[in-house]
C-alpha cells in the first residue's frame, strides 16, 4: 500500500509544480515562445480551468500579470492532496509506532 501512497505523492508533486510554475511564469512574464514555458502553460491549463473567473487577472509593473486562478488551484490541490495522503497513510499504515500493539510492547 505504500506504493499507492508514493504514486499519489508523485502525482500531487507534479500537479503542484505545474500550477505553481504557471503562476510564476505569468507573474514574471516568461517568454511564451520558449518550448518549456509553452509546454507548462499548455499542460497546466486543464488543471487551472475550473478556477477561471473567480477573480480577474491583475497586471503587475513588469508586463506580467497576477493570475489568481493558478494560485487558487495550487492551494486547493495542496489541501486536497494533504487530506488524501493523510487518509491513505492513516488507512494503510495505522497509527504508526504509537498505535495499537506497538505502543509499549517489544
Amino acid at each position: 500500500m505504500r506504493f499507492l501512497s508514493t504514486l499519489v505523492s508523485l502525482f500531487m508533486a507534479f500537479l503542484l509544480f505545474m500550477t505553481g510554475a504557471r503562476f510564476l511564469l505569468f507573474l514574471f512574464n516568461a517568454n511564451k515562445a520558449n518550448e518549456i514555458v509553452n509546454w507548462i502553460l499548455w499542460k497546466s491549463d486543464f488543471w487551472v480551468k475550473p478556477f477561471f473567473g473567480i477573480f480577474s487577472n491583475r497586471d503587475v509593473g513588469t508586463d506580467g500579470f497576477f493570475e489568481p486562478a493558478s494560485l487558487i488551484a495550487f492551494m486547493v490541490y495542496l489541501i486536497a492532496g494533504t487530506v488524501v495522503l493523510g487518509v491513505l497513510n492513516a488507512g494503510f499504515g495505522g497509527w504508526g509506532r504509537f498505535g495499537g500493539r506497538h505502543w509499549g510492547h517489544a
